[in-house]
């Protein structure tokens, strides 16, 4: 029997604490700090001018008057172009994906990948996206850190390199979030650092960020720049805690934890698509968070840099006026933030703190009018429960809520203890959001999908690879279309551009269905089994018996009636009898003809998965029914009364035209997703507009 082998010698921090090397890395430690901070503080600064300059005094110099509401979505599309490049060709992916919380494997980067990284930060950050800088601050001072060490000596052990990089990332952040110690406890429990080794890794990083921390605040006090400290100037009186607020807090750990997994829901799903086409889709996701700026620009009447940017500079402003906030527009600016968070999450690049520190505060606000509320309470509750249900870092979410509100945050501290509580459980119940595949990793080129096949099925596509093709396409253009008709939709769109402008947003949008359903048609033909090739061809083809192709020639017919009730809306001074003819009834018979073919394409899906369970061409289905329903009931609205000539519901119609809009571009979104494609499913692919 052969001796077992000899257990490696035991680790012992505290012999490694006390020995001439440490002390050296504590000196070194000191002395990086001082680099690391300029360099943060400098790339603070470059990205607040950028930013000032670009939504500030560019338009003020090329327009001479306000800002207005559409201003920020070509900043985004370049934003997304910006970014994806930077990803695509730059060593390295220019830092992890921030749709997965803070990452603290796979160590510091290197030098080349520091340009990368930096590069697509400064884009992100200065041009709208909605993330914050606290993830690229911690990655670009640990890879200075680890390059001082190889600078230094290049055969160093893994063990100061590790050390070095974590000094470097707590001196890049050390004042960002208002302390020294809050920025490091977020390092530490992010990498899970605990006992001895706690202290080994803690006390370099503690020197290296108080270090920080006075270089910070000389160039504040040099440059007139700013800090870029996270703090509250105004800060609402706390109350004692009660029983109605500890009751509160649950409410608001369950909604903090149902809102956070909403949107890791959209950045984990949308990340698959990215993935097919980086510099296509993240240029579309910057067009997106633009036109939801925009809109609540448009809505609310406030300016739309409350949507965009990580919130650091909008949450101060934003608690000092809590009082002036309707409650229809805060919930407004919560889904803007959050719908453009989760899509800034799946392709740029940031950190995920202050966006949900603001979400949170916005949710405080709504909760303070609640009975037995005040607004410290709901904002330290709000911004706990979002923080950790983002994070999953409950103690570091503990902190950032109740530090952030001074000596009023002791009192609101048992409140927030239980929100976060509440919503770290939860978060860590429900299900993974996201594809149930293995997510593709963070890289720059394109990653292919292959649509798995069904033996049998009667609508098999005979190449896997040009129906996706097509399939992205379609969907594309009925993102485009449903975003052209929601913006249309919205009330204070049309008093903005004028009744006019508003007609032709629709007539655009139309022309776009038309196009996607004509593509959508054209697919269903070519899936037909019983064809021969040049029939296949032929530009229309009779196939009513199957479902697929029926679903899709009728949703073509639709779209053309769209395209004629919307160009004949563009005509000026229409009698009541000629706009009854040329735009209602082509409106609701396109109407109709969505419903139908939204239900056959449903009826087909829900055939074809008998007995498994429902894929996403199901649920796509679903969306794009009630979408149709919403324009059935929006086409009712609009009726035109013969004997005043007044529309029947002005109010219901747009309403119903948003919400169908806004189900279609749902639908389309989803569709984008490999997983549908990787499901077998009929010919029209269960996909609406």
């Amino acid at each position: 029997m052969s001796e077992p082998a000899a257990s490696p010698p035991s680790f012992d921090p505290a012999v490694v604490i006390r020995s001439r090397a440490y002390i050296s890395a504590l000196v070194l430690a000191a002395v990086l700090g001082v680099p690391i901070s300029v360099i943060a503080y400098g790339f603070l600064a470059l990205v607040a001018v950028v930013q000032q300059y670009v939504f500030v005094g560019l338009p003020e110099q090329v327009l001479g008057g306000p800002v207005p509401a559409w201003w920020p979505v070509p900043w985004l599309v370049l934003c997304g172009l910006l970014t994806a490049s930077t990803i695509r060709y730059l060593p390295g992916t220019a830092g992890h994906s921030p749709a997965f919380g803070f990452k603290t494997g796979g160590g510091p980067p290197s030098g080349r990948e520091l340009v990368g990284i930096i590069l697509a930060a400064l884009t992100t950050l200065s041009l709208g996206a909605v993330l914050g800088p606290e993830g690229p601050l911690i990655a670009i001072g640990g890879g200075l850190g680890a390059l001082a060490v190889h600078l230094a000596k290049k055969d160093a052990p893994p063990m100061a390199l590790t050390i070095m990089a974590s000094a470097g990332s707590f001196a890049a952040i050390s004042t960002l979030l208002g302390s020294p110690v809050l920025g490091a406890f977020l390092i530490m429990e992010a990498a899970g650092i605990g006992g001895m080794t706690l202290s080994l890794m803690a006390l370099p990083g503690l020197l290296a960020s108080g270090v920080g921390a006075l270089v910070f605040v000389g160039l504040d006090g040099w440059t007139g720049l700013g800090s870029f400290s996270l703090a509250l100037p105004v800060v609402p009186p706390a109350v004692p805690p009660t029983l109605a607020t500890l009751g509160w807090a649950v409410i608001m750990g369950v909604v903090g934890a149902l809102l956070g997994w909403l949107i890791r829901w959209v950045g984990l799903s949308l990340r698959p698509v990215v993935h097919l086409n980086r510099m296509l889709v993240t240029s579309g996701l910057g067009l997106l968070i633009g036109l939801a700026a925009m809109a609540y620009q448009l809505i609310s009447g406030n300016s739309f840099t409350q949507v965009l940017f990580s919130g650091q500079d909008a949450l101060p402003d934003l608690v000092e006026h809590a009082t002036d906030y309707s409650l229809s527009a805060l919930l407004l600016l919560i889904s803007c933030k959050a719908f453009a968070y989760g899509l800034s999450l799946s392709a740029f690049r940031g950190g995920p703190v202050f966006p949900s520190m603001f979400i949170g505060a916005a949710l405080g606000i709504v909760a303070s009018g609640l009975p037995g509320m005040n607004l410290a309470a709901g904002l330290g509750m709000g911004m706990g429960a979002m923080c950790a249900a983002m994070l999953r870092l409950p103690l570091t979410s503990t902190l950032l809520a109740t530090l952030l509100l001074g000596v009023d945050g002791v009192a609101v501290t048992p409140q927030v203890v239980v929100a976060v509580a509440v919503a770290f459980v939860i978060s860590n119940v429900l299900p993974v959001p996201g594809p149930k595949g293995p997510v593709a990793p963070d890289a720059g080129g394109k990653v292919h999908h292959r649509a798995a096949s069904k033996s049998g099925h009667a609508s098999e596509m005979s190449s896997a690879g040009g129906s996706t093709g097509r399939d992205r396409w379609i969907a594309w253009l009925f993102i485009i279309g449903s975003s052209l008709f929601a913006l249309g939709a919205v009330p204070s769109y049309a008093e903005a551009v004028g009744l006019r402008l508003c007609a032709i947003t629709f007539f655009v949008g139309s022309l776009f269905f038309t196009s996607a359903s004509f593509l959508q048609y054209r697919e269903a033909v070519d899936a037909l089994p019983f064809l021969g090739t040049k029939r296949r061809h032929s530009f229309w083809v009779w196939a009513p018996r199957n479902l697929g192709w029926l679903a899709c020639a009728v949703q073509l017919a639709g779209t053309l009636w769209f395209n004629w009730s919307t160009g004949n809306a563009l005509r000026v001074n229409l009698s009541v009898a000629l706009t009854e003819q040329r735009v209602w009834r082509p409106d609701a018979l396109g109407s109709v003809a969505f419903l139908v073919a939204s239900g056959v394409a449903l009826r087909d899906a829900g055939r074809a998965i008998a007995g498994r369970p429902r894929p996403r061409v199901w649920k796509i289905g679903v969306i794009n029914l009630a979408g149709s329903v919403a324009f059935g009931v929006s086409a009712l609205a609009a009726f035109v009364i013969p004997s005043s000539g007044a529309v029947w519901n002005a109010d219901l119609a747009t309403l119903g035209t948003l919400v169908g809009a806004l189900c279609f571009l749902t639908g389309a979104i989803l569709m984008l997703s490999p997983e549908s494609a990787a499901v077998s499913v009929p010919a029209d692919r269960g996909a609406r507009p």
